[in-house]
């Protein structure tokens, strides 16, 4: 009795302890249902997705499966809001696609690479004001045609991006779903991979750690077909070739407007497109 006496009491005495509040996603932010979101997926179960395929991996359909209910209960919503181009052709046209030779085993084949920084917008439901934007580098590669090297790139951009965003467990890294381990692509020779065809049947050459105007590394002088296509939108404003470069020199302080980087040519051709459209909508007296 005495035993079942001090029991009872010890018991009565504790204090209960209070309910942890109930957490409304109304007056949340971003950043604390962020914390929830990764509180719902601590770790992602590898499995063996194809026969042909003997190692177990992650597909980004495992990290939906464990995001997309955590998302619809603490109001979060994400989209990809901008693609742009990181490579260009050399009149300046955005070039997402490019293709090399790949020499194997089992013969040649035609790998399509495709490449592109992605906008990932992140949106509080609650708060639609509230929002978040980060930019990802895509980069993917596949012989079955563009648009597989496309998917190939934004998967594998998205899927990674959540694993570290949301600090999934995945054990260690991915192998990739291809097994192509023993048909490496032959090295590049004098610097370059071999010529393919890109979008409306133009030639264009791959180059290996080249960088682009503007980017760390030796800066490369803009082509003779970039600055035609320059001089032709100064023309349509008006302007000579001489006056281009003057103005050039004095908003750039290039001698040689060929040495502009990337991003000053770009911004003087949409200068030039805005004056050439404004010039034709207020009629022609500029131009003569």
């Amino acid at each position: 009795m005495a035993a079942g006496t001090t029991k009872t009491t010890t018991a009565a005495s504790e204090p209960k302890k209070a309910a942890a509040p109930a957490k409304d996603p109304k007056s949340m932010n971003l950043a604390q249902k962020f914390v929830e979101l990764r509180r719902a997926c601590p770790e992602i179960v590898k499995k063996q997705h194809s026969d042909g395929v003997k190692y177990t991996f992650a597909k980004i359909f495992d990290v939906y499966e464990l995001l997309a209910p955590a998302m619809n209960e603490w109001g979060v919503d994400w989209d990809i809001v901008k693609e742009v181009a990181t490579r260009h052709f050399e009149n300046g046209d955005p070039m997402y696609f490019s293709t090399y030779t790949q020499h194997t085993r089992n013969g040649d084949r035609v790998v399509w690479v495709y490449e592109a920084d992605l906008t990932l917008r992140w949106v509080n439901v609650d708060n639609p004001s509230e929002t978040q934007e980060i930019t990802l580098h895509a980069l993917g590669t596949n012989d079955g045609g563009p648009d597989k090297a496309k998917g190939s790139a934004w998967t594998y951009c998205l899927k990674y991006y959540l694993f570290e965003k949301f600090n999934i467990d995945q054990g260690e890294d991915d192998p990739d779903h291809s097994d192509h381990g023993s048909d490496a692509p032959q090295a590049p020779q004098n610097g370059r991979q071999n010529a393919g065809s890109s979008r409306s049947g133009q030639t264009t050459t791959q180059r290996t750690n080249a960088p682009q105007n503007g980017s760390q590394g030796q800066q490369r002088t803009l082509s003779p077909a970039q600055m035609n296509r320059l001089y032709k939108k100064a023309e349509a404003c008006g302007m000579t070739k001489e006056a281009a470069d003057k103005r050039i020199l004095e908003k750039y302080g290039h001698q040689n407007p060929a040495e502009m980087t990337r991003e000053q040519y770009d911004e003087i051709c949409a200068s030039l497109d805005a004056y050439a459209q404004q010039q034709n909508q207020g009629g022609q007296d500029n131009a003569q």
